[in-house]
């Protein structure tokens, strides 16, 4: 079933196109990434808030590809990366699919990132955010934005406390999940 999130009007090929929407089109398929999980809902909410045009941006573990590819239809620069082949192979469906493209993809994550960037989202699960904490960091321009989500809610204060070091901007609850929009501090 097609999901409205925000601008982002998600949908099936087989689904009309609805007049006054971002677009994006996502067959469902093995990758995660279709609109209607929760924590992906929040993440298409955040982008609609947050990523502006010409923004650069890194989708870590990008599933579909449905959050880098929104991104992409607000003017973002997009890259991608996942751990799954499968995933980027996906991804680069979709992205075709839309008729969006994205700068550059690997298969791995963000330690392989090779320059910085203005948005960095991760929805993954707590514990590997906890684990590439340093690395996320790592790829994040000065006053930068991370966008987390995949953070059941007891998770919530494992993970303020991971990143703490951030301001935080906004923390949406949708269910047991929480996403967080977390800005960089430079000291």
């Amino acid at each position: 079933q097609p999901v409205d999130a925000g601008r982002f009007y998600i949908h099936p090929t087989w689904n009309e196109s609805k007049n006054g929407k971002v677009n994006v089109k996502i067959d469902p398929a093995l990758a995660f990434g279709s609109g209607h999980h929760e924590t992906t809902n929040s993440c298409l909410l955040m982008i609609d808030k947050y990523v502006n045009d010409n923004q650069t941006l890194l989708d870590v573990g990008c599933g579909s590809g449905i959050l880098s590819i929104a991104a992409s239809k607000l003017g973002a620069k997009v890259d991608i990366c996942d751990t799954d082949p499968l995933s980027i192979e996906n991804s680069e469906t979709n992205f075709s699919l839309n008729d969006s493209k994205y700068e550059n993809a690997w298969v791995g994550s963000a330690v392989a990132a090779n320059k910085t960037y203005d948005v960095v989202i991760a929805n993954i699960v707590a514990d590997v955010l906890v684990l590439i904490a340093a690395d996320l960091k790592k790829c994040l321009n000065p006053n930068g934005m991370l966008i987390l989500s995949g953070i059941l809610t007891i998770h919530k204060d494992k993970i303020l406390n991971k990143f703490k070091q951030y301001e935080v901007l906004e923390i949406v609850t949708k269910g047991d999940w929480e996403t967080m929009v977390l800005k960089r501090i430079e000291k």
